[in-house]
């Protein structure tokens, strides 16, 4: 009786969760699923704007003898643009709620201003505290900085419920 009561529970909590993940009920295919499928796409988006974040950022430093962190806040700032192109036209295009590109554009560029500034810091802390070498510094900044980026671009700048 007790499994039965726990498994009867779990049901019923994952159902809710399953409901508040998706962006209208009609539509709603698994909020899991839905979820799972967001999250790939945007780090596939994150990934390119990875290549290209750390490809300005190498050619910046390294070739042009520019400061890292001057470099990595141009590198970053040409990702932004790319990424929300990606993400806004492919990773949530099916499930985005009706809103202008520009306020769109301009939540997600607070957003990634935001992790750019963790970004930054975290890359700042480990080049000039424990003396990583600044690209390995600026991979963990990314990694840390997207996924927070994922959270709240998700739910603010593309208005999908969790």
């Amino acid at each position: 009786m007790k499994n039965k009561c726990v498994v009867n529970s779990l049901i019923i909590i994952q159902g809710i969760l399953t409901k508040n993940m998706t962006i209208d009920e009609g539509k709603n295919t698994g909020g899991f699923s839905l979820f799972a499928k967001h999250a790939i796409k945007y780090y596939a988006v994150g990934g390119s704007g990875v290549l290209v974040n750390l490809g300005i950022l190498y050619a910046l430093t390294d070739l042009a003898g520019y400061w890292y962190l001057a470099s990595q806040v141009i590198a970053i700032s040409v990702s932004i643009s790319s990424n929300f192109l990606f993400n806004r036209f492919w990773t949530f295009s099916g499930s985005i709620e009706d809103q202008r590109n520009s306020v769109m554009y301009l939540k997600f560029l607070i957003v990634s201003l935001i992790g750019m500034g963790i970004q930054l810091g975290i890359t700042y802390v480990l080049v000039e505290g424990i003396a990583i070498y600044y690209m390995y510094a600026a991979g963990i900044g990314i990694v840390i900085a997207g996924g927070i980026n994922y959270v709240v671009n998700r739910r603010w700048t593309f208005g999908i419920k969790f």
